[in-house]
C-alpha cells in the first residue's frame, strides 16, 4: 500500500508532536508493509499555518533521521488543503503543495456541510490542470446523508480517498455505513490512513486493509491501495473506475439510516 494522507510530519500541525514520534509513526508504517507515504499537513486558509517552505524543512529533518535509523521510508511533500475560494490561488502562489508535486491536490470538506462554491473550485482547479481529491467523503454530513453528492462531484471531474479506519467504524457506525455505499458504488480511488500519530489514529491499518479485501474485489483492491496511489508519486494521468449512482432499492439502507437515527 502507498498512504497519499498522512500526519507524520513532526510539529506542523495536529500530527507528530516531535521527530521521535515521526520515527515511531515510520516504525508502524513498515510493520504495516507500506514503504511509500505522502505528508500532508492540514492548511486552513486565514488560520496560523506553517508555510510550504517549513513543511519541506520539516520533511528534509524527517528523511535524515530516517537514514540514520536505517529506515526504509520514502516520504513525499504535500498539504490536505481545506476548501477555499481562494485555493487555485494558493496552489498558483505555491502557498500549498500538490501531493508530491504532482497534478494531483487532497482537499478537506467541512465535516458538516459542503461549500457552495465546491463545482466551481472543481472547475478552477481542472482549467489550472489540477486534479482535486476529496479527503475522508464518508465523514462528511451531507454525503452521509446523500451519497450521491459525491457520485456528482466525481462526474465532475474530483476523486476521492477513504480512511481506512471507516471500514472499521473507529469513527462511528453511520461513517462506516457510508464508506462500505461508496466502495460499493465505486467511489473511491485512493484510500489512506490519515494518521496522526503513534497511540492514536495510528499508521497501523491491517485490520481495516483485510476488512477492504472482504469489501471490494481484487482488481479494485490493488487500484486504490497501490496502483491509483503509484500514479500520483508519478505524477500521471489514469482512468478511474466508472462510478454506480446510489439507488436505494432494497430500503435496506433506509432501515440502516432508522435503526441508527442518521438523519
Amino acid at each position: 500500500m502507498i498512504d497519499i494522507h498522512s500526519h507524520i510530519l513532526p510539529n506542523v500541525d495536529d500530527g507528530a508532536k516531535d521527530i521521535e514520534e515521526s520515527l515511531a509513526m515510520a516504525r508502524i508504517y513498515l510493520d504495516n508493509n507500506i514503504n511509500k507515504v505522502i505528508a500532508t499537513p492540514h492548511y486552513i486558509d486565514g488560520f496560523e499555518n506553517c508555510s510550504k517552505d517549513k513543511n519541506i524543512i520539516a520533511l528534509e529533518k524527517l528523511k535524515e533521521a530516517l537514514y540514520k535509523e536505517g529506515l526504509n521510508l520514502d516520504v513525499y511533500i504535500g498539504n490536505e488543503i481545506y476548501t477555499s475560494m481562494d485555493i487555485v490561488t494558493l496552489l498558483d502562489e505555491e502557498r500549498v503543495a500538490t501531493l508530491n508535486n504532482s497534478r494531483y491536490v487532497l482537499i478537506e470538506f467541512p465535516m458538516f456541510d459542503i461549500p457552495i462554491f465546491i463545482e466551481n473550485i472543481i472547475y478552477e482547479l481542472l482549467l489550472k490542470g489540477y486534479v482535486p481529491i476529496i479527503a475522508h467523503p464518508e465523514r462528511n454530513k451531507n454525503i452521509i446523508e446523500n451519497p450521491n453528492i459525491l457520485y456528482n462531484l466525481i462526474n465532475k471531474g474530483a476523486m476521492a480517498q477513504l480512511n481506512l479506519p471507516s471500514v472499521e467504524g473507529k469513527y462511528g457506525e453511520k461513517i462506516k455505513t457510508t464508506a462500505e455505499v461508496l466502495l460499493e458504488h465505486n467511489m473511491i480511488h485512493f484510500v489512506g490512513t490519515d494518521a496522526h500519530s503513534q497511540d492514536r489514529r495510528t499508521p497501523n491499518v491491517k485490520n481495516s486493509l483485510h476488512l477492504l479485501k472482504n469489501l471490494v474485489d481484487c482488481k479494485t483492491y490493488d487500484e486504490i491501495t497501490f496502483l491509483n496511489p503509484s500514479k500520483i508519486i508519478e505524477d500521471k494521468v489514469f482512468e478511474p473506475s466508472i462510478p454506480k449512482k446510489y439507488k436505494e432499492t432494497s430500503g435496506f439502507f433506509n432501515f440502516l439510516k432508522a435503526k441508527m437515527n442518521i438523519f
